[in-house]
């Protein structure tokens, strides 16, 4: 592992930090307030986003509000954590599993990681099949090269290949972050980092 493998590796966390969070963070506000949505916590609240959400943590639930739609994940891709920081039980409904007993938090989107944007994004909005495909790869590169990546370096050839495919799936989400691209990829590493 050398420098350059480092840079490289620095180079891709930046492009996840400062261009694909943001961007997702965007597209999701766009989509809420295209609806006329006023909040993130008044998106949470509706029925329908709720009601996906709930049973991406909850297996086994019928809900008493929309029973016909509810499905039963055999994964539960939406972590306790997660469901927590979207969501609060109201008290007084015991034995009742249903999301009619929770009530959206007053989260922010700067809370929102790459991975829970991106669960929200996938769906409770409103996304082209080109879209849903870029929010899927751009989160499982997340995960590929930087949060599974121990060893804090990508090499060359690896690289090329995934800058290539970087350019694509953020330009698909929004062809105005070229510059940004661009200007991450020059940035030199700080040693001191």
């Amino acid at each position: 592992m050398d420098i350059e493998d480092r840079r490289r590796y620095f180079i891709v966390g930046s492009v996840f930090l400062e261009v694909v969070q943001p961007l997702f963070r965007t597209r999701l506000e766009n989509d809420y307030t295209s609806k006329g949505l006023g909040s993130f916590q008044d998106f949470l609240n509706t029925q329908q986003v709720i009601h996906i959400l709930f049973h991406l943590r909850h297996r086994n639930a019928k809900c008493c509000k929309d029973i016909s739609n509810c499905v039963n994940n055999s994964k539960l891709p939406l972590m306790y954590c997660q469901w927590n920081l979207l969501y609060t039980e109201n008290p007084g409904q015991p034995g009742h599993n249903c999301h009619c007993k929770f009530t959206a938090n007053p989260v922010q989107l700067k809370e929102l990681d790459i991975t829970l944007a991106g669960l929200i994004l996938l769906n409770c909005c409103n996304l082209g099949s080109t879209e849903k495909n870029a929010v899927l790869i751009l989160r499982r590169y997340k995960n590929e090269y930087l949060s599974h990546n121990t060893q804090g370096a990508i090499i060359e050839t690896e690289y090329k290949s995934l800058w290539t495919d970087l350019i694509s799936f953020v330009q698909q989400l929004d062809p105005n972050k070229q510059d940004d691209l661009m200007r991450i990829e020059n940035r030199p590493l700080d040693e001191g980092l």
